[in-house]
């Protein structure tokens, strides 16, 4: 049985976080973090089946918030009737969009390590996940608002290119650690240079 040195696991995940900020996951190094935690690797496999996991203790309830918050927004947006997805579709998005704001930059480090740090591990799919939620909603959306049968102008390789610009541009914030203040106004921008682009496809 495992003795747990007091104190030893508070220095691991420290030494750790250090770590996987300054290498990124694929670099980072579990004898590395042992040796800043005046521990053993054994110590760290103790607590932690393997490096990812040790990872995914920063990021993973953080990223699932994040995901799953976005994902009832589109649920309740695309509920509502046509009429009303049409008046409140840019309002609805930017107000969600700044409410997730908050919450990267209350666990500003964790969205650090998911955002620049994750490559090598489930969690550098983030992006990815979410401009597909993204561009299977927006299709959808014009496909019930074409109206008479018509076909929309833009197809879906189409919406999901630009769902992916989208949050590759939001993520900015985080890559180039911008201050709260700084970031909401360089959203607001993205959110309105964004708009000019799909007025011309949306209704």
């Amino acid at each position: 049985m495992a003795v747990w040195v007091e104190g030893a696991t508070d220095k691991i995940l420290k030494a750790a976080k250090e770590e996987f900020m300054e290498q990124g996951f694929l670099m980072a190094s579990l004898r590395t973090i042992a040796e800043k935690a005046d521990t053993s690797p054994r110590s760290i496999y103790t607590r932690f089946a393997n490096k990812e996991e040790l990872f995914a203790y920063f990021v993973k309830d953080h990223m699932e918030y994040f995901r799953d918050e976005f994902q009832r927004y589109l649920t309740r947006f695309e509920s509502q009737s046509v009429e009303e997805q049409v008046e409140g579709r840019e309002t609805g998005s930017s107000h969600c969009l700044y409410e997730l704001t908050d919450y990267i930059y209350a666990h500003f480090d964790a969205f650090y390590l998911l955002v620049c740090c994750s490559e090598g591990t489930l969690f550098e799919k983030f992006i990815e996940e979410l401009a597909t939620m993204e561009a299977t909603y927006t299709d959808r959306y014009m496909q019930h608002t074409a109206g008479d049968g018509k076909k929309p102008e833009i197809d879906y390789d189409f919406i999901h290119i630009m769902s992916r610009s989208f949050f590759e541009g939001y993520f900015e914030i985080v890559r180039h650690r911008y201050d709260v203040t700084r970031a909401k106004t360089y959203i607001g921008q993205l959110l309105k240079f964004s708009e000019a682009g799909w007025s011309q496809f949306l209704q």
